[in-house]
């Protein structure tokens, strides 16, 4: 009888401790999941690069292409690794400050999850030309649109981006007579996103199409497309999505074998997953 007071005012102290050191409120649990799909979106891109490496290219094209995508696409990759990682870093600190912050401040936040095929809009921050900009350089930029979710401003305009050149190939370089800038899309203000790759390709008449590449395994597609003689690329998608990108006109107009993406056009990204951001 007696060790049946010591035994209740023991649990009682264990269900005390335990409610007190519970922080997982719903705002701590979404940027804890945050978090992890932090570190998930680096170990895709860690095997990724892995399978370039290895020489592992889908899609149809021919050797030329293949190599000068593989070698750009490595380059690219590199740089996109090491943002993401930072990236990572940046999401745990947030969710253990957010874990050890009052209660109050905690549940001020708010976890806004930006939903996959968010359109958005960039204004490049200078010109970018395939004679001075090779993979894996970066660039930057800014929102020209707000980015709202159900009536709330997650990225407002004006919100600097950040990205990576992800190929660099004059016109009239490869076999096929094609030539591509492409461009990725890396950060949105503090989060790292997926936004799929915009592509200005064509040939030394000066004749320029421009699409997007939607998803992250890009290479494939790629090489399709700087394969084609006549810029139908589109049969070899590699898992991604491609199509026109709407709004940009970038006819060079006289024979050229310089690729460019002038910083007076915005160009437009697709949003590949869902970006969960935090408003303090």
């Amino acid at each position: 009888m007696l060790n049946r007071p010591i035994l209740s005012t023991a649990a009682a102290l264990v269900l005390v401790l335990g409610v007190a050191c519970d922080r997982t409120s719903p705002a701590v649990k979404q940027a804890q999941e945050a978090a992890k799909a932090a570190d998930d979106r680096v170990a895709a891109l860690e095997k990724q690069l892995e399978e370039i490496k290895a020489g592992k290219v889908a899609g149809e094209g021919d050797a030329d292409a293949a190599i000068h995508v593989s070698q750009a696409q490595v380059k690219a990759l590199d740089r996109r690794l090491d943002q993401a990682k930072k990236a990572a870093a940046q999401r745990h600190t947030e969710a253990q400050e957010l874990a050890a912050a009052p209660k109050a401040v905690a549940d001020r936040a708010v976890l806004v999850e930006v939903p996959a095929n968010t359109r958005l809009i960039v204004e490049i921050g200078r010109d970018l030309a395939t004679d001075k900009d090779q993979a894996g350089d970066a660039w930057e930029g800014t929102l020209a649109e707000p980015v709202s979710v159900n009536g709330r401003v997650v990225w407002p305009k004006g919100t600097p981006v950040k990205g990576v050149v992800a190929q660099s190939t004059p016109a009239g370089r490869l076999q096929s007579g094609q030539g591509g800038l492409g461009i990725r899309l890396t950060t949105v203000g503090a989060n790292d996103v997926e936004a799929g790759t915009f592509l200005v390709v064509g040939d030394k008449r000066g004749e320029r199409n421009t699409k997007f590449i939607g998803g992250t395994a890009a290479l494939g597609a790629l090489v399709g497309i700087l394969s084609s003689r006549n810029n139908q690329g589109d049969h070899a998608l590699g898992g991604a999505a491609i199509g026109a990108a709407a709004g940009t006109a970038l006819a060079a107009g006289t024979a050229d074998t310089i690729i460019k993406i002038p910083a007076a056009k915005p160009v437009a990204f697709t949003l590949s997953a869902p970006e969960r951001v935090v408003l303090k």
